[in-house]
């Protein structure tokens, strides 16, 4: 490939054309200006906004009469400072450039016996709206979340950030989708090493596509079976604010409506933004209430199991007679038992997010009360254990974020399992084995248990508790890993 432009308007026209795909959309027209030098002006249809090139390039072109220009030196000068209203224009003789700009939505424009091309901004703004997050509910903060368009999404951080530290920084990325992401950060409050290994990380992904921060999150993660989420993803543009002030950074990814938070430790899955509206003693009470619906999640369904199949002995009086009552005929040992109605909810939660949002819910509720309904009249399961399964699924709706949600739901399988083959004991090596998996994990440097291990007093003012919101706004010295050894 020819690397700049050459005098040949048509040779030129050739050579970006077959760099760029040959498809009906890519519009060539061809006009004179200034009565006999020919003009192509080059768009793709839908990524440009027609109207604008009409109105601002086309039209304005050719009303060029101006014959004494023809032989000047500087016409692309002339018809820059004169003829084309577009509000951003640069000049360039570079192939690559002008082809790029092109898949961007811009306007190229070639003019004759020039080595030169005006690339005019016309990207298309026809994108949805600004909406409130349908995922991520707010009762008391903004309802505006991000769009597809990654120039409004920076916007948007921007209205709530005027701060002259705010940086932003882009690259591309996807051999084949060639996508730009935006890396924003505050300069004097992101940590240096955190700051640098995330660019270093994004300048060292090589893959062909890059299509939303699922993608990119993975390759943070070089642990390709750790299942806990190293990252935090966000449609709100006050949450990704309020992580630019702990000292995080936030990526924006094009056509993607949300942003990839990074780094995130493991306690910040199970804190919500509406924590630091409230105040702090009820900011507290939803806290506890959240971590004991979490333990109640990962062990309920387990210890319930176990005192069923190794120590029935350990139910109280009162209680054993009800479950043994509830036990009697039913044909399937616990351990199926909970595992079909927790399959059987799995199934129902996983039909209704595919589903329109009112269907999807009346689907969950009246799948639910039908299946457990039908479930214990059939004799198949019994009333005690549709209990225990109902309390943990209702307790998995309180984890604020749902990539640490699913990864929750996923721990009580395997915990289910060893509890049902080696008791307490198995139950017992299966928390430790979680606990060891999460001291060992780190994200650029910080520690993903952190403030709890490594151990950092200064931090625990906003972790299961609350502290005051004067101290909850001071960052957190866990993200600042290149000050550990001042400490």
């Amino acid at each position: 490939m020819n690397e700049q432009l050459k005098n040949d308007i048509k040779d030129n026209y050739n050579q970006i054309s077959s760099n760029i795909s040959s498809n009906f959309n890519f519009i060539k027209r061809e006009i004179t200006i200034f009565k006999n030098i020919i003009c192509y002006i080059l768009y793709i249809s839908g990524l440009s906004d027609k109207n604008d090139i009409q109105d601002n390039i086309i039209k304005p072109l050719l009303q060029t009469d101006n014959t004494e220009l023809i032989n000047s030196q500087n016409i692309m000068q002339e018809l820059i400072n004169k003829y084309i209203y577009s509000s951003e224009i640069e000049k360039s003789s570079s192939l690559p450039k002008i082809c790029s700009e092109l898949i961007n939505g811009k306007c190229v424009i070639l003019i004759q016996n020039q080595t030169e091309a005006i690339i005019c901004n016309t990207v298309s703004s026809k994108y949805r709206q600004i909406q409130e997050s349908t995922t991520e509910k707010s009762i008391q903060g903004s309802k505006e979340s991000f769009v597809e368009n990654i120039d409004v999404n920076i916007a948007l951080l921007q209205r709530k950030l005027k701060n002259s530290d705010f940086r932003i920084e882009r690259f591309v990325m996807g051999s084949k989708t060639n996508t730009e992401i935006v890396l924003t950060y505050i300069d004097k409050i992101i940590d240096p090493t955190v700051l640098d290994k995330i660019k270093s990380k994004i300048l060292t992904i090589s893959t062909p596509a890059l299509l939303s921060p699922g993608f990119l999150e993975q390759f943070f993660d070089e642990r390709t079976y750790n299942i806990f989420p190293m990252s935090k993803i966000t449609e709100k543009p006050d949450k990704a604010a309020f992580d630019l002030l702990e000292g995080k950074a936030v990526i924006f990814i094009s056509e993607c409506p949300s942003a990839l938070i990074v780094p995130a430790t493991f306690i910040e899955f199970f804190q919500g933004f509406e924590d630091y509206s409230d105040k702090t003693i009820i900011a507290c009470f939803s806290r506890i209430l959240r971590f004991i619906a979490i333990i109640t999640i990962i062990i309920l369904e387990p210890i319930y199991l176990i005192l069923l199949y190794y120590n029935p002995e350990l139910f109280p009086y009162g209680l054993i007679t009800i479950v043994i009552s509830s036990r009697q005929n039913i044909p399937l040992p616990p351990l199926l038992e909970i595992l079909a109605m927790d399959l059987a909810v799995e199934i129902l939660r996983e039909g209704g997010i595919r589903l329109p949002n009112p269907i999807g819910t009346t689907l969950a509720i009246v799948g639910g009360i039908v299946i457990g309904d039908s479930a214990t009249k059939a004799g198949l399961v019994s009333y005690t254990t549709l209990f225990i399964v109902a309390i943990t699924v209702i307790s998995t709706f309180i984890i604020p974020n749902y990539q640490m949600a699913l990864t929750i739901r996923f721990l009580r399988f395997p915990l289910l399992i060893l509890s049902q083959f080696l008791g307490f004991f198995g139950l017992l090596i299966g928390l430790y084995l979680v606990v060891i998996i999460l001291i060992k994990l780190e994200i650029f440097g910080v520690a993903y248990l952190a403030p709890v291990a490594p151990l950092r007093f200064v931090d625990m003012y906003d972790l299961i508790i609350r502290a005051p919101l004067r101290k909850v706004l001071l960052q957190p010295r866990s993200l600042k890993p290149s000050k550990k050894t001042k400490k």
